[in-house]
């Protein structure tokens, strides 16, 4: 969702003026200021799932939003996290000017587990589950976000202070020790 003080009314107007169901629509970026975050938190009472954006540090910082969700009664089945991860990223100098164009990356979704997790308390499975059976299920992926037979084996190894150790893709390593086992698009695992 973007800056418009209207907030979510759009997606409002879509479910009273259509037949689309409010599990089909997912509002993100909706940690971008606290007048859209309590508007998704009702918007996830009334059955909806948000998406909280991890590299969004401000106003309402990614884990501390999930807290807050918990807290309001919103189960963890209706909230994802996600980053703008490879996404085109605008810079600005301190006067606001966009100055160039970066590319997003990942680590804020790491970053937020491991705050869930060491500030907030939260299970490691409760603090995985906005990043994997919540986005899972919203997107119909069969075969993902649980460990289970018949699943693709897509899992992470961590260290004792929630470092990545392994990464395995459908059951193949990827990572080891921190490092990329398989680097090229078409290199064997």
């Amino acid at each position: 969702m973007g800056s418009s003080k209207k907030g979510l009314q759009p997606l409002y107007d879509i479910l009273e003026n259509s037949d689309v169901p409010i599990g089909k629509l997912l509002p993100t970026h909706v940690n971008r200021s606290e007048s859209l975050f309590e508007q998704a938190l009702a918007f996830a009472l009334k059955g909806g799932v948000i998406d909280i954006t991890t590299s969004i540090p401000d106003p309402v910082a990614p884990a501390e939003g999930i807290a807050r969700a918990v807290k309001a009664g919103v189960p963890l089945s209706r909230v994802t996290l996600s980053s703008d991860g490879n996404g085109s990223q605008p810079l600005f100098d301190a006067a606001g000017n966009l100055t160039g164009i970066g590319v997003a990356g990942f680590e804020s979704l790491l970053e937020t587990l491991q705050t869930l997790v060491n500030h907030y308390g939260f299970s490691l499975t409760d603090a995985l589950r906005p990043l994997t059976t919540s986005v899972a299920a919203f997107l119909s992926l069969d075969g993902k976000g649980e460990i289970r037979p018949g699943n693709d084996a897509d899992l992470l190894v961590f260290s004792a202070d929630l470092r990545i150790e392994q990464v395995y893709a459908r059951g193949k390593r990827m990572v080891n020790e921190g490092k990329a086992c398989v680097k090229g698009t078409f290199e064997p695992a």
